[in-house]
C-alpha cells in the first residue's frame, strides 16, 4: 500500500506483516536449550521445537538432520563455553580440577544439559577440544595411557553425576535452598525419637544444608587426591 492509499484509511492497515526472525541453526540450538531448561530433555522433540519457533517441523531439517544431531549441536555449543586455558605450570591434578570446576559452572548455567551429556558421547569440535584439555595434563605428566584415561572419565563422570543429582528442581534441593523449609526440616530431624535415631538427631541438620559448592569441592579434592596417590608418573 502506497502513501496515497494510506490517506484514505482512518486507521491504515500495517504496510507489511511483522516478519519472523530468520530461522538459523544458532536460533534452533538456542531455543532447544531454553526448552531443555524449562521442560527437561525428554521434551526436546523436533515437533515441539518447531512449534516453539513458529515453523513446520520440516523447516528444522534444513538446519539439523535429526534429533540426535540437534542434541549434539546443543552439547557442543554448551561445552564451547568452558574456558580450556589453564596454567601448565600447575601440577596435573590441579589443572584438571580447574577444568572440572569450570565445566560444572557451565553445566549449572544450562539446566538439564548435564543429563543430556550423560546419555551422549558428543564428538563435535568443542567437545573434542575439552576432552583434549582434560587429557593433556596427566599425559604430559607421564601417566600411562590407561591411567590418563581413567583420570579423565572419573573426574568428568563425577562432575556430571554431581550436577545431575543436584538440580534446582529436585525436592531435596528445594527444601534445603528455602530457609523456611530448611528450618522446618531441621526441627523435624531434631524431634525424631532419640532412642531410634540418635545419629540423625545429632547430625541431620549438618547433612541437609544448602552447601552444593562446598560438597562439590570436597568430593573433587578427595577424588583427585586418590588419583594422585594411585597413579605414579613414569620416570
Amino acid at each position: 500500500m502506497d502513501a496515497d492509499d494510506a490517506m484514505l484509511w482512518f486507521s491504515p492497515p500495517e504496510a507489511t506483516e511483522p516478519r519472523r526472525p530468520t530461522l538459523t541453526r544458532q536460533r534452533v540450538v538456542t531455543e532447544a536449550l531454553i526448552l531443555i531448561a524449562e521442560d527437561g530433555v525428554p521434551a526436546l522433540t523436533m515437533r515441539t521445537l518447531a512449534a516453539r519457533l513458529g515453523v513446520v517441523p520440516g523447516a528444522l531439517y534444513r538446519h539439523v538432520p535429526g534429533k540426535e544431531q540437534l542434541q549434539d549441536l546443543v552439547l557442543d555449543g554448551v561445552l564451547a563455553e568452558v574456558d580450556r586455558e589453564v596454567d601448565r605450570a600447575l601440577p596435573w591434578a590441579e589443572q584438571i580440577m580447574v577444568l572440572a570446576r569450570r565445566l560444572r559452572a557451565v553445566l549449572a548455567a544450562h539446566p538439564g544439559v548435564a543429563g543430556l551429556l550423560a546419555t551422549r558421547d558428543p564428538l563435535g569440535p568443542h567437545s573434542l577440544a575439552l576432552a583434549e584439555a582434560f587429557l593433556r595434563p596427566p599425559h604430559a605428566a607421564g601417566l600411562s595411557h590407561d591411567q590418563a584415561g581413567q583420570a579423565f572419565f572419573l573426574v568428568v563422570g563425577y562432575t556430571l553425576g554431581f550436577e545431575i543429582s543436584n538440580t534446582d528442581t529436585s525436592a531435596n534441593q528445594q527444601r534445603v535452598r528455602d530457609p523456611a523449609s530448611r528450618l522446618r526440616l531441621h526441627q523435624f530431624l531434631r524431634s525424631l525419637p532419640q532412642d531410634r535415631f540418635p545419629t540423625l538427631v545429632a547430625l541431620g541438620p549438618q547433612v541437609w544444608l544448602d552447601n552444593r559448592d562446598e560438597r562439590f569441592a570436597t568430593g573433587l579434592e578427595v577424588l583427585v587426591d586418590g588419583l594422585v596417590q594411585r597413579m605414579t608418573p613414569r620416570p
